[in-house]
């Protein structure tokens, strides 16, 4: 039985992070993000969407 992947959008973050290997990611990095994982970062204003609007080219 194959295994489902979380989908994963793009975010730019707004302050540093640090990832889950204790190393800090800048701020102004775009990451390609499981949704819940994006949506928990923007929740928490350290992130925003990077990602086009419809009919915006990327």
């Amino acid at each position: 039985m194959a295994e489902s992947k979380e989908k994963t959008t793009p975010v730019k973050l707004l302050y540093d992070v640090w990832a889950s290997d204790d190393q800090r990611v800048p701020r102004g990095t775009v990451l390609d993000l499981p949704v819940s994982a994006a949506k928990e970062l923007i929740a928490q204003g350290k992130a925003e969407r990077a990602d086009p609007l419809p009919g915006e080219s990327a």
